[in-house]
């Protein structure tokens, strides 16, 4: 508040008091603004560095609008023009390898391939392993390209469905159960063997069952006896049949001729013998037993 006065004709009152500041700068100056320029520096070197090796990661997986590498996306799905290794689960309800090329799966230890049903349990396992094939499965069954089945393994049984079945190694086949077919042939120029060292052999038919050698001889061989039965009838057929070996039933008395014509005679046991022509079928008791 200024006040006139009245004496001197100077202006009186309380004078405010100036005081004189100096001028501060403004800005970020000494360590503060080297270390600030640090910091940008090594942030520009830090991006730098992301930004190459991005590039590098890039060039080296080959990376395109295409995909990935080898790795291709395609309108059907991915396309792989190489090897894959996967280091986990994989799944996909379909792999087909390239045209003309096969398709590969290589495992350091065992292949396993796997179906679930609808409970998601395990129905069937394919095991590929070292010397083995191992399939565990309700029912195994191989088809030809018209879709027939050529082989079949069931609860029923085996099933191949084949015109002939061949085998051609060396060694023999043994069967431990029952083999049920309607044809057996030997192959060609070579004999057929059906054998038992140490047991027996049973041939059964609903029907009927026969027994053919149309180009060559046919040898029944048994140390013991063989059984030839049959509820209708047993049939023969042949130009020449010969029986060796039967007994005769009484000898010529001593000085008389040996006859070069017998009868066959049957004893009430079944056996066979041979006796005069010109006489009555009598067996002894030698013979007969």
């Amino acid at each position: 508040m200024l006040r006139a006065s009245p004496s001197n004709g100077h202006t009186a009152g309380t004078e405010e008091e100036h005081y004189e500041h100096p001028l501060q700068p403004v800005g970020i100056y000494g360590w503060r603004k080297r270390c600030l320029y640090a910091f940008v520096l090594f942030l520009m070197v830090l991006t730098t560095l992301n930004l190459a090796l991005i590039i590098w990661i890039l060039r080296v997986l080959n990376f395109s609008v295409h995909g990935m590498g080898k790795l291709r996306i395609t309108e059907k799905g991915l396309r792989l023009e190489g090897e894959a290794e996967f280091l986990d689960r994989l799944y996909t309800n379909r792999i087909q390898s390239m045209q003309d090329k096969p398709l590969y799966m290589d495992s350091s230890k065992d292949i396993i391939l796997r179906a679930r049903d609808g409970k998601k349990n395990v129905s069937s396992t394919l095991l590929v392993g070292d010397k083995k094939l191992e399939a565990q499965c309700e029912e195994f069954e191989i088809k030809d390209k018209k879709g027939q089945t050529r082989f079949k393994v069931g609860n029923k049984g085996i099933v191949m469905e084949m015109d002939e079945v061949y085998y051609t190694g060396s060694s023999r086949v043994t069967f431990n159960s029952s083999v049920e077919t309607p044809n057996i042939r030997g192959p060609r120029a070579e004999p057929l063997k059906i054998e038992a060292p140490s047991t027996s052999i049973y041939m059964y038919a609903k029907d009927e069952i026969r027994i053919t050698a149309p180009a060559g001889d046919m040898a029944i061989n048994s140390l013991k006896e063989i059984h030839i039965r049959s509820k209708d009838s047993i049939s023969l057929d042949s130009s020449k049949l010969f029986i060796k070996n039967l007994k005769v039933g009484m000898s010529p008395p001593p000085g008389q001729q040996t006859p070069t014509v017998y009868q066959v005679c049957m004893c009430s046991t079944g056996l066979l013998f041979l006796a005069d022509a010109d006489k009555q079928c009598q067996g002894t008791k030698e013979i007969c037993s």
